[in-house]
């Protein structure tokens, strides 16, 4: 027979458990008695001490077995060695059951009290481990206390660190028991979200120094076990740090220029009650810039701009344009300051705004790119997840002057000759669609096409790589980056005799020799004399799905 019994992953003395068992089955009203509790306690004693595991599990019976209040003050004094029933409990559900060495709580006995006296059914170290599991085994929404771990610490991703891991954050920070009066509640000196249900749920309180200045919250039912928890900004925090953290620091745009001005966002508070901004603003940077579902999103306009690596994935480059850009909070009154030409951030009068369910914040990046986005977050927004985001096209240039800017500017290629029929992009975005793709866009995305497209056999890129195989080391699988990056230096200089040619519906003589139909494809033909007079077309799909993306290759 074995000495121990484990539950929950914790040790415990199998044959004092077995004793409580024997002696409710013996009661007639199912409750230990005082001589119960006395004899189970000697039983203990067997030897001439309680050992560790005896008085966890004598701490266990008194949380887990219905004793008589005479019994019950017995049993928890013995345990308490000059500490009350309740501290004992918190220390072990928390030192002992969880191996929390550090972690603080602020836990009133007379909450407790009062707490206790709207749910009848559940003992607090039985409550107290619910929260516990709450903060730990809860991670839906980002700003979960196990999401906001996941962020930080990459030991999360691990399966088999997760636990430990989240519980050395957990460790680092103080516990609270939030009482249902107001008055105890200011005294705790934890900020709690408005609408809480006292009646339904205990309510616990979490906050650590590696989060600030988010708090987190545990709920646990007074009626049946379930339990959750969310994590919210504090609003006492000042704007400016608020906004610096969530941007730089949790969203990690740390080049972002940024402009919310605290007036408007005071004004704006006013539209919809308890609002939290922090989650508003948190939603929109780590969710709204890189929802991809909308048609109009931001991911599918950074496809049409550069020539995705599938090592790389969409991400590092929506963040490289986002931390070139300055970003804006779209005043309430917008329509009034677009009218009388004051506004900082235009917006095309064909879009709408919902300024009353949605902050909306706008971000232009006039070094990189002709279109803006548009990045909503709703205004009821209590977990910092629900933000998406749309993107238009706000350049009234001549398309000519547009072009010219993105080979200089943007390429550095001032002799390459280019041919760009406005009339015929135009018609072919009528007739093939999607009209709203950018004709620009789609220049740029040619000229990253031709000088990153390593996997087609017969890019670009791979001529000069085979050109230059002798100058270049050869592929380094542990720094294949730095590769691409060498082959590209080299290929540039090239471009500067050539000749890039947008293909019209009549394409004449420059038909790609392996048949891609204009009606599916955005085309062009570059002639680049350099490379023995090689031409090359690049590919656009019109309507590219997730695997699909532009491709180069010539015939050599």
């Amino acid at each position: 027979m074995s000495y121990y019994k484990t539950i929950n992953k914790i040790r415990y003395a199998a044959d004092l458990l077995k004793a409580a068992d024997a002696l409710i089955a013996l009661a007639s009203d199912q409750q230990i008695n005082l001589t119960g509790a006395q004899q189970i306690y000697q039983s203990a004693m067997d030897g001439g001490k309680v050992t560790d595991i005896e008085r966890r599990t004598l701490a266990y019976i008194l949380d887990h077995y219905a004793f008589s209040t005479e019994a019950a003050t017995w049993l928890g004094g013995q345990l308490s060695e000059g500490t009350s029933i309740l501290e004992q409990t918190i220390v072990r559900v928390l030192r002992m059951e969880y191996n929390l060495k550090q972690i603080k709580w602020k836990i009133d006995p007379e909450t407790v009290k009062i707490q206790e006296q709207l749910d009848k059914n559940r003992l607090f170290g039985v409550v107290l481990k619910g929260a516990v599991e709450a903060f730990l085994n809860w991670n839906q929404g980002t700003l979960s206390f196990a999401g906001c771990v996941g962020r930080r610490d990459l030991a999360y991703s691990d399966q088999q660190n997760a636990a430990k891991v989240l519980k050395s954050y957990f460790d680092k920070g103080t516990l609270f028991l939030i009482p249902n009066d107001a008055a105890a509640q200011a005294s705790l000196g934890f900020e709690l979200p408005d609408g809480l249900d006292f009646e339904t749920f205990w309510i616990f309180g979490f906050q650590t120094p590696d989060f600030e200045p988010v708090r987190f919250i545990a709920l646990v039912g007074r009626h049946g076990n379930f339990q959750h928890s969310k994590g919210y900004f504090s609003k006492k925090t000042a704007l400016d740090t608020l906004s610096n953290t969530i941007i730089k620091q949790y969203a990690d745009f740390t080049q972002l220029d940024w402009q919310i001005d605290a007036a408007e966002v005071e004004k704006q508070l006013e539209i919809v009650p308890n609002q939290n901004f922090g989650n508003a603003l948190y939603a929109a940077v780590m969710q709204g810039i890189f929802n991809a579902e909308s048609s109009f999103s931001f991911h599918d306009f950074i496809k049409q701009e550069v020539w995705i690596d599938p090592d790389l994935g969409a991400e590092p480059y929506l963040r490289a344009y986002v931390n070139a850009g300055k970003m804006y909070l779209i005043p309430q009154d917008y329509q009034a300051q677009s009218e009388a030409g004051t506004a900082e951030f235009t917006i095309p009068s064909n879009i709408s705004l919902s300024m009353d369910y949605e902050w909306v914040f706008g971000i232009e990046i006039p070094s990189k790119t002709n279109f803006k986005i548009l990045v909503t977050a709703t205004r009821e927004n209590n977990d910092g997840d629900a933000g998406s985001n749309s993107c238009f096209v706000d350049d009234t240039r001549p398309l000519s002057e547009i072009i010219q800017r993105i080979i200089n500017d943007e390429f550095g290629l001032h002799s390459l000759e280019w041919s760009l029929p406005e009339e015929d992009a135009l018609t072919q975005q009528t007739q093939f669609g999607p009209d709203w793709r950018s004709i620009p866009s789609l220049f740029r995305q040619a000229l990253n096409t031709i000088l990153h497209d390593y996997i087609s056999p017969k890019s670009v890129f791979n001529l000069v790589a085979q050109k230059f195989e002798n100058d270049i080391p050869a592929f380094n699988f542990d720094e294949p980056t730095a590769y691409r990056a060498a082959i590209t230096h080299q290929l540039k200089p090239y471009l500067e005799t050539a000749y890039l040619e947008f293909l019209p519906i009549e394409m004449g003589d420059n038909n790609p020799i392996n048949g891609e139909k204009i009606e599916d494809n955005w085309l062009f033909f570059i002639h680049i004399p350099e490379l023995h007079h090689v031409g090359f077309w690049v590919v656009i799909p019109r309507w590219p799905d997730d695997a699909q993306q532009a491709f180069v290759y010539g015939d050599f």
